[in-house]
């Protein structure tokens, strides 16, 4: 027994001796290790890559606390790369021409899940195009996720999923190429920010079953179009969706439940969609101890809208249009369409006047160009003009007639006595005769 004990120990200790001695990431050609145990990479040519594993040759070192990789041309994260790597801290990528995170890459949790003190990581992704985020890729503890100035080309369900201990997830003027459904799944976080950027399609589900506690923001997007349930959120305290151009956003395409207000402001929309505002609610308990939290829709701009479209949650929500501005030239009809809504819900919703090249107010139109009279206002003035025409036509037939008839009647009495019209085309030949005087 004692024999085999010793066998163990021998053993142990030989494995921790080959492991001590086999060759780390540290001695990559573009890779080092400083005395602050940081792994850093700064590639010196656009083909260098570098590949991070947990186990064998070349692998992380266990007492890594940072990966700072900068300007690789390739940047592979293996499975379970970041699993032991127990202090740990940070991780940073930039300027990298291809990035993979591969299942379970940056899978992190060396600490029990319940103590909430322990620490996390914070990842960072600047000007790098990622290629690939695999499912499940990104798990655990987690302080802050940052993606910036960056290309996602693929990215998997459930890339982002189990998080615990989350911050901040801040994705600035990013291109989204293919973007799965549930790409983020299933956890909490204190602030969710997408700011800038392209996207073709945010699918269903983008976010699924998130919880965001403080702020949840949308802003600067350009997009070709949100499906219905793209954002499925619940707990955030403000909602801010601003300055985005969307071509189209689909009904209930945000499905958030507040514990706050909601602004809807200075966005540009060419189709909006039936109920695309209905999924927004009000927590039941905060409904009912705070009252209604305030819908803000402000000076947006949208092509393709009917009344359908801005519907919302009355029970649990005040709508309140401060500026809605429809891009479409203003007709009565588009003033029946709307009357309705105004009469229920007021606001200022606006149509582009096309005489003066501006917005104007619906209501402001209707005074001035909509009823019975004012309808046909331009058929009574071109009517007015036709008749002034014709009176001014006849008057002036027959003062030319009467002038002519005044010339016509002229009479000249000539000395043989005999009395001759003057005439324009006629000519009074004069006669000299011999005076015959009695001498």
């Amino acid at each position: 027994m004692r024999w085999t004990t010793w066998w163990q120990i021998i053993f142990v200790l030989n494995t921790s001796l080959a492991q001590s001695n086999t060759v780390t990431v540290c001695q990559e050609d573009d890779c080092s290790c400083d005395s602050f145990t940081r792994l850093i990479c700064n590639c010196t040519s656009a083909d260098s890559e570098v590949t991070l594993r947990p186990d064998g040759p070349y692998r992380v070192p266990s007492t890594i606390t940072a990966i700072f990789i900068n300007g690789c041309g390739r940047i592979s994260f293996l499975s379970d790369t970041v699993r032991d790597l127990i202090n740990l801290r940070n991780i940073e990528i930039r300027n990298v021409q291809h990035v993979i995170i591969n299942e379970r890459a940056l899978a992190w949790l060396p600490f029990p899940r319940e103590n909430e003190m322990n620490p996390g990581l914070r990842i960072t992704i600047d000007n790098s195009t990622i290629d690939e985020i695999a499912s499940h890729a990104i798990q655990g503890r987690f302080n802050d996720i940052i993606i910036r100035n960056s290309k996602f080309v693929n990215a998997r369900p459930f890339a982002f999923s189990s998080l615990f201990g989350v911050n901040n997830v801040e994705l600035t003027n990013n291109v989204y190429e293919n973007m799965d459904i549930q790409v983020f799944k299933k956890f909490s976080m204190l602030n969710f920010v997408i700011s800038g950027g392209t996207v073709n399609v945010l699918p269903s589900r983008f976010l699924s079953d998130v919880e965001v506690t403080n702020l949840f923001r949308v802003e600067g997007v350009t997009a070709r179009s949100l499906y219905s349930l793209t954002f499925l959120v619940s707990s955030p305290k403000r909602v801010l969706i601003e300055n985005n151009n969307i071509e189209t956003v689909e009904g209930d395409a945000f499905h958030i439940v507040t514990r706050g207000p909601i602004t809807f402001r200075n966005n540009t929309v060419t189709n909006l969609k039936k109920g695309a505002l209905l999924g927004f609610t009000v927590e039941l308990e905060v409904a009912s101890v705070s009252g209604a939290q305030e819908l803000l829709i402000d000076n947006n701009t949208i092509t393709n809208l009917n009344p359908s479209s801005l519907m919302y949650n009355r029970t649990r929500l005040n709508r309140r249009v401060d500026g809605l501005n429809i891009d479409v030239p203003c007709s009565c009809e588009l003033a029946d369409e709307w009357r309705k809504a105004l009469k229920d819900e007021g606001g200022n919703i606006a149509c582009w006047y096309e005489l003066e090249r501006y917005f104007v107010s619906l209501p402001t139109y209707t005074d001035s160009r909509c009823g019975p009279f004012k309808q046909n206002f331009w058929i009574f003035v071109v009517i007015g003009i036709v008749l002034a025409l014709t009176l001014v036509a006849i008057a002036i037939f027959f003062i030319v007639r009467h002038e002519n008839e005044k010339k016509k009647k002229v009479q000249i009495v000539m000395p043989d006595g005999k009395t001759y019209r003057e005439t324009e085309l006629h000519i009074v030949v004069e006669r000299a005769e011999l005076l015959t005087t009695e001498l």
